[in-house]
């Protein structure tokens, strides 16, 4: 009911005086908050290791630039920008609206992380929660994210559709070369393109989507004017049916590397925002396994956990402060 009334910097006052209302004082936040606390140093490992990995895709990102054409970055690249949340003395206890206010003005129009800790640590842990095989659930999440459930599990399934759909079109182009069913790269580029459209359509409209389901679409794109004859085409599709039920174990090499790819390519959204930026570090991971085509898919993805991400740390801000001292 009070959805349409508040809005802006008066929704995020309200949402914060409504967290201190359910667990307390910032101050308190360690006993309080003990999901929040598990997550956030889970996330805490590796943080220095991905953050550094970010950094040295930013300089070949430039680099790549630099000899292409003059690249000029973005001006908070070169100059550090600002940061997102600025935490001492009694601001980490403040909670207004016109501090809401000051934080929002603050905000990147890209959203680009710039490394600070908190902020940092909020992305990483949402991509990790995202990129879990197992489905999400109410029990295991943050007391701070308790009310972004179903926005996560969304991102969480739709991360998931990526994978399937990057394994399959791999699995496309690895048959059609095989097999020799295609005599340019042109025609292989619009065979993938016509079986992406396909796939996502399938793995948006059809809930229980199988492997017999990705096989008919794909061999569907395959010969889509029905111009091959039944024995040059059941061979593909047996070859299609047995390297998808490989390739979407979890164990399997190409599953990993598939898997991988798709969540460096998030990770390029998420800390290089969703601008230009963003986009082509994560383009740049997607073409590792041929999946260009999904670059959307993965920036609508990981551009909701940026938006939360970025409002939970003006909501939340304090808490995580407090959680966050040594």
């Amino acid at each position: 009911m009070l959805e349409p009334f508040l809005k802006g910097p008066e929704a995020l006052y309200f949402l914060g005086q409504d967290f201190t209302s359910r667990y307390g004082h910032p101050s308190n936040a360690k006993v309080a908050l003990p999901l929040t606390a598990k997550w956030l140093s889970s996330a805490r490992e590796g943080k220095d290791e991905e953050w550094a990995e970010h950094i040295t895709s930013l300089s070949e990102l430039t680099s790549r630039h630099e000899s292409s054409s003059s690249f000029l970055p973005s001006t908070t690249l070169r100059t550090g920008g600002s940061s997102l949340v600025k935490m001492s003395g009694n601001q980490a206890d403040a909670s207004s609206t016109s501090n809401a206010t000051r934080y929002i003005e603050s905000i990147d129009p890209h959203l680009e992380c710039k490394g600070v800790e908190i902020d940092l640590l909020l992305r990483l842990g949402l991509l990790k929660l995202v990129n879990k095989i197992a489905g999400l659930t109410e029990v295991e999440l943050p007391e701070t994210m308790s009310l972004n459930f179903f926005r996560l599990r969304s991102v969480q399934s739709q991360v998931q559709k990526i994978i399937v759909m990057a394994t399959s079109l791999l699995v496309l182009r690895q048959t059609l070369l095989s097999q020799r069913m295609v005599s340019s790269q042109a025609q292989m580029d619009t065979i993938l393109s016509d079986s992406f459209k396909r796939l996502s359509k399938c793995l948006d409209s059809v809930e229980d989507a199988g492997i017999e389901d990705i096989v008919e679409i794909l061999s569907t794109a395959i010969d889509e004017d029905n111009k091959l004859a039944d024995i040059k085409l059941r061979p593909a599709k047996e070859i299609m049916a047995r390297m998808l039920s490989k390739s979407l174990q979890e164990e399997d090499a190409v599953f990993t590397r598939v898997s991988r790819a798709v969540y460096l390519a998030a990770r390029g959204v998420v800390l290089g925002g969703t601008g230009k930026q963003g986009r082509e570090l994560a383009e740049m991971a997607l073409q590792k396994v041929g999946a260009s085509l999904l670059l959307d898919q993965v920036v609508q993805a990981a551009s909701v956990l940026v938006v939360t991400a970025k409002v939970s740390v003006i909501v939340h801000g304090p808490w995580y402060a407090n959680l966050t001292k040594e």
